[in-house]
Parts: C-alpha cells; sequence; structure tokens
C-alpha cells in the first residue's frame, strides 16, 4: 500500500514539474491578471500608432527644408517653442543636452534639434540662450508654417519629440518630464536597436 500512494506522488511531482510551468503561462495569457503590474516602462508617452514624417516640410528663414531627410539616420530630440524661450524652453534644452552627454559611447547616436517659432519678437533673450547650446542645431520658422506643419501632425509647441532614425515619430515628452527618465527610455532604445 505504501508503494502505491509513493508512486502516485511521484507521478503528480513529475506531471507538476513538466506541466506546471506550461499551465501557469497558460492561465497569464489568457486570464486578466489585474495583480501584475501593467504600467509600462516608458517615461515618455509613446505615439501609437507610430507616426512617419513623410510628408512634414517646413521651410526655414534661410530658405532650407526641413523634412523627413533632416531628422533621419539618427535618434532626435527635437524641441519645438518660441523665440521668447521661458524657463520650461530653457530647462527642455538642457534636459536634451544632458541626456545625451550622459549616454556616453553612445551619444553619437542621438542628435538635438531646435524648430523656433519667430514672432518677430527680440531675439537677444533666445540668442543668448542657444550660445550654452552650439552642437545643437537650431532654425527659424515663421509661425503659421509651424503652425500648419504641426497641426498635420498633431504635435504641439513646448514639448520634447523624439524620432527614429528611419523619420518615425515615437515618443513625446511633456515639460514636466525628467531628464532621468528620458534617459533611461533612450538607452533601452539604443541597446536593443541596431539603428542610428
Amino acid at each position: 500500500m505504501k508503494n502505491k500512494t509513493k508512486s502516485r506522488v511521484y507521478l503528480i511531482l513529475i506531471f507538476t514539474v513538466f506541466f506546471g510551468p506550461l499551465l501557469f503561462a497558460t492561465w497569464l495569457f489568457f486570464v486578466p491578471n489585474t495583480w501584475l503590474n501593467s504600467r509600462t516602462q516608458n517615461h515618455g508617452t509613446l505615439v501609437q500608432p507610430v507616426l512617419p514624417l513623410d510628408g512634414f516640410k517646413i521651410i526655414n528663414k534661410n530658405g532650407e527644408t526641413w523634412d523627413k531627410t533632416t531628422f533621419m539616420n539618427k535618434w532626435t530630440l527635437v524641441y519645438i517653442g518660441e523665440e521668447t524661450c521661458d524657463l520650461y524652453c530653457e530647462a527642455s534644452l538642457f534636459k536634451m543636452r544632458q541626456v545625451r552627454l550622459t549616454l556616453g559611447r553612445d551619444s553619437k547616436r542621438v542628435a538635438r534639434k531646435f524648430i523656433v517659432i519667430d514672432n518677430n519678437g527680440d531675439k537677444n533673450n533666445i540668442n543668448e540662450i542657444l550660445k550654452n547650446y552650439s552642437q545643437m542645431q537650431s532654425s527659424w520658422f515663421n509661425s503659421s508654417d509651424v503652425q500648419n506643419a504641426l497641426s498635420n501632425y498633431k504635435l504641439e509647441k513646448n514639448h520634447i519629440y523624439l524620432i527614429d532614425p528611419l523619420g518615425n515619430l515615437m515618443m513625446r515628452y511633456t515639460k514636466d518630464a525628467t531628464s532621468k527618465g528620458m534617459k533611461k527610455d533612450l538607452k533601452r532604445l539604443l541597446k536593443v536597436s541596431k539603428i542610428g
């Protein structure tokens, strides 16, 4: 009798070891698991679906065109702001610089661009600020041209956007985003991506 009971226990153990993980994985897949943390690890807001910038085109004050090709071949952080550049604007430019610097050898894979909306106001303040960000590409655009370009892609001023090396808009950061969070997102993307 004891041998029969022992055999059943072994059979149950073997069954549990082999089929337990499979049954648990199936349960996780099909049953809504509210007890698991379903929050994503992103610190920015993903643009879903990813938005190709195929028709994006604005011409700056010097007659140069910024379009999809302007943002290709590197991961690009883009800030869209006014020429007045308030504290939030300056903080965003600073965050973009710090994030890129802290990426180490991967910093070469990241570009920074500033779309400056020209309202024909005083440019002394913004020119002083831009001196601190010499490696960031900035360009001046007419307000109406920027508004038209942004509305087609539902882009807003005073946000930081992340564009992938294929020219797709993929993530947005509000003015309250932290450089630590942006760095974590970029590090993860650069680690898994072979492009850019």
